[in-house]
């Protein structure tokens, strides 16, 4: 794997871990007055009740201070090149997208649901992505009806509109897990005391933490990234102001000792991607960190990280091409395809 490439996934890789998930918890269950169904009211009254318990990683983004960033736009584009709906269900994220609460689970492998908070025209995006339009990668979307509700997949992606301000986006296991909640008419409250406190933070455009006790990195995961050998939990902080992308964050280690071998290899994190500098300028990519602190406090390592934003997303595109993902939408009128299936699990 040449370098630009290695360095784009890696970075991947470790955006993907900080921006973890929440410890278990008990779940505790809400019901409506009736036991059956919950209302508009109740499906937008908390969009983090409405992810299923259990999840191996949990972020919560404001959409539009990332939207308005470099990283940011980066990102919006390689989203719009793979999203299950098509283009012409007339959703603009960067106009109508809020908030994403995303949880990751191992329900069925590796599943992903997220709850979108915004402004959705639910009648023209379900009219356009049940007639015979392609997604912008070219393929067709299918509707299916689970729980009581309309669930439209394209490939392993799919999406509900559950009300004008609520949807669910994910892969098919993750969604179908749910609604059955929804349907049910239970929520649960699986987001502990300190992670409210991190949604409370001023100026926060994200916040997340994950928990590898009870699910543990692979040992080529830590060979890639030394700084998860012993880590337990990690909770963190984000915006998307110069230079571009800044984390503020917490590693916690089963030991002292672990805590500074943490700090120490997320230095040389930084050491290692300014060796690679030259090679990276040879393919015109900027070095990406332009900060970066770690030091360690007893069991934790606290660490503070600045990334230039433009170079984030020359690494994004990197990733995304080595992903197969298109660098501008394959927008195909919807004409030219006979209609969609209708057939459902």
């Amino acid at each position: 794997m040449n370098v630009p490439r290695r360095i784009a996934l890696l970075l991947l890789v470790a955006l993907a871990l900080v921006l973890g998930g929440c410890p278990k918890k008990d779940e505790v269950v809400v019901q409506t007055s009736a036991g059956k169904g919950l209302t508009a009211a109740d499906i937008d009254r908390d969009p983090l009740e409405l992810l299923p318990g259990g999840a191996v990683a949990l972020v919560v983004v404001r959409a539009q201070q990332m939207f308005a960033s470099p990283f940011g736009q980066k990102l919006l584009e390689i989203a719009k090149a793979r999203a299950p709906f098509p283009a012409s269900a007339g959703f603009e994220p960067e106009r109508d997208l809020q908030q994403l609460a995303i949880g990751a689970y191992s329900m069925s492998g590796a599943n992903l649901v997220a709850v979108a908070t915004g402004t959705f025209n639910k009648d023209a995006i379900q009219q356009t992505a049940s007639g015979t339009a392609k997604t912008p990668l070219g393929l067709p979307v299918t509707a299916s009806s689970y729980a009581g509700r309309t669930l439209y997949t394209s490939a392993t992606v799919g999406f509900v509109v559950l009300t004008s301000h609520t949807a669910l986006l994910g892969d098919e296991t993750g969604i179908r897990r749910a609604l059955d909640r929804i349907q049910e008419g239970r929520v649960s409250q699986q987001m502990p005391d300190w992670f409210k406190k991190l949604l409370d933070t001023p100026n926060a455009a994200f916040a997340a933490g994950f928990d590898l006790r009870t699910h543990p990195v692979t040992d080529a995961m830590r060979q890639q990234l030394p700084f998860l050998e012993g880590m337990q939990t990690a909770r963190m902080l984000g915006n998307f102001q110069p230079p571009g992308v800044n984390l503020a964050g917490t590693l916690t280690y089963g030991d002292e000792k672990g805590a500074k071998a943490g700090a120490a290899n997320l230095l040389q994190l930084q050491q290692t991607l300014q060796s690679w500098g030259p090679l990276m300028q040879l393919v015109g990519i900027t070095q990406p960190v332009k900060q970066l602190q770690a030091e360690a406090h007893g069991k934790d390592a606290q660490f503070v990280v600045g990334l230039d934003g433009v170079a984030v997303a020359q690494l994004l595109d990197k990733a995304a091409s080595a992903l197969g993902v298109p660098s501008q939408p394959n927008v195909i009128p919807a004409t030219q395809n006979p209609g969609l299936g209708g057939t459902g699990k």
